[in-house]
């Protein structure tokens, strides 16, 4: 197995015990023992668990910029844009333990500038993402054209981490639909007057 297959593979692992037992708990050792090995196989990848958090939670955030992207291919209006954030969501499970992980990240995060820096990063990259959707259906005229569109993105965000939270601290509270439902509601209130 390559030296990249096998980061790969240790991040895995890395993301399975933090989603079942939290970040405080993802120590070297525990990593080790999920992926079946021992903690130097996972030091000879990773200097620390810092630098190995950090790896897999990029690798979750590059998935989801990279279904993004994907999901908006043949789709038009818009739908672009919605799918795009049901995509952010956590509507199966998969999701869930994704959001698990990101939100584990966040509290981790603070008094760690580094870490918090990283994330401004991440969250850069999406409003920019989700900016120039706005802007393409802007000059289509497909929403309202008085909308501040980086506010907007940033209603959006908030919007998909509220509800990610949500799940992540009371599943019973947002199904699919629901989820669904909230994106929707929030995207029909920008459209243009027909």
């Amino acid at each position: 197995m390559s030296y990249d297959a096998r980061r790969i593979e240790v991040t895995k692992a890395a993301w399975r015990v933090i989603a079942r037992e939290g970040l405080d708990r993802a120590s070297m050792r525990a990593i080790a023992q999920e992926l079946g090995s021992s903690t130097g196989v996972v030091t000879h990848y990773f200097r620390d668990k810092e630098e190995l958090i950090l790896f897999t939670l990029e690798q979750v955030f590059e998935n989801v910029l990279q279904d993004m992207k994907t999901c908006t291919e043949g789709r038009q209006g818009i739908e672009r844009l919605v799918q795009m954030i049901f995509v952010a969501l956590p509507l199966e499970d998969i999701d869930k333990a994704d959001w698990k992980v990101w939100v584990a990240f966040l509290g981790y995060s603070v008094g760690r500038e580094r870490l918090v820096q990283k994330h401004q990063k991440r969250y850069d990259s999406l409003r920019q993402l989700i900016c120039q959707e706005l802007a393409d259906l802007q000059k289509a005229l497909v929403i309202r054209a008085n909308l501040d569109l980086a506010l907007e993105a940033n209603a959006l965000i908030a919007l998909v981490d509220g509800i990610g939270t949500g799940v992540v601290i009371c599943p019973e509270q947002f199904s699919a639909e629901q989820q669904k439902y909230l994106v929707r509601r929030h995207i029909n209130a920008i459209l243009a007057s027909s």
